[in-house]
């Protein structure tokens, strides 16, 4: 049965959902612009249903959960890790697994070092991460980020054509939702956020910190990856790569879990089970 709580974190109430009792957890956080829902088809997979809570929240600013009153301090990638870290610290799974959806996966790495109960292995799809002379422009394909990462809505043709470059197959049905995730952002998140894309703020170095990293790291990415470079992680060494192999999933675009959940699933279960077995 699934769960819903809001949980206060620094004054800002997270939208949280969570399905299962397991002492072991999978904690999924979605990219910029996007929200809880975009993990349905694991939240409601029988088989991780089975053997973990799964856990899934609305970052600050973004769909269910509450905006920020000190944008300045909390919608950048630095005050959102934070403020992801302090939501992960406030709970108590005896084991976790953290999946990090595109620039999710950014926050989980900048989070690391303020979590006070580390993680078994992190999972990442279309994840850009900056670092080691690549700035988070160099990560990114071309892509109408400059036109959609505004606090004025772009023109509808606009918006529909940031959303086809999400996902492999776009339907009507995920462009509308999608653009529905959009107009439920924060339009002052969404300004930092194209801050940060453009280059414009923080310098960081994410691939850094992985490299050194003891954890395990999967690495997964879509064949027909649109928004993120799909070779820009090969040949770059980590310390842990799962299977020593970047999974490029086939008929799958950004949003690999969306595209191709069966393949995402296995691979996560699979993933889950070595890490925390």
């Amino acid at each position: 049965m699934e769960k819903i709580t809001t949980i206060p974190v620094n004054g800002v109430h997270i939208y949280t959902r969570s399905i299962g009792e397991a002492g072991k957890a999978i904690i999924f956080i979605h990219g910029g612009l996007q929200q809880s829902a975009i993990w349905e088809t694991q939240l409601k997979d029988d088989l991780l249903q089975e053997q973990y809570r799964l856990i899934a929240l609305d970052l600050p600013g973004h769909g269910r959960s509450g905006r920020s009153a000190a944008p300045e301090r909390d919608y950048s990638i630095a005050g959102m890790a934070r403020q992801l870290a302090d939501y992960i610290n406030g709970m108590t799974p005896d084991e976790y697994v953290l999946v990090g959806l595109s620039s999710g996966a950014s926050l989980i790495s900048e989070a690391l070092p303020q979590l006070k109960l580390a993680p078994s292995g992190l999972f990442f799809a279309g994840a850009p991460l900056p670092g080691n002379n690549l700035p988070i422009h160099t990560v990114l394909l071309a892509s109408p980020f400059a036109q959609v990462l505004t606090a004025n809505p772009p023109s509808d043709a606009v918006l529909t054509a940031y959303t086809k470059r999400l996902v492999y197959k776009p339907t009507d049905k995920f462009i509308a939702v999608c653009k529905q995730y959009y107009h439920d952002t924060d339009p002052v998140f969404r300004e930092r956020f194209g801050e940060y894309i453009n280059g414009k703020s923080e310098l960081l170095n994410q691939l850094s910190g992985l490299q050194q990293s003891q954890l395990p790291v999967c690495f997964v990415l879509g064949q027909q990856e649109a928004v993120v470079k799909p070779n820009y992680l090969d040949g770059i060494r980590f310390q842990h790569k799962w299977k020593d192999t970047i999974f490029k999933v086939p008929a799958a675009g950004h949003l690999v879990n969306y595209d191709q959940p069966q393949i995402f699933n296995h691979l996560l279960l699979q993933f889950a089970d070595e890490v925390m077995g």
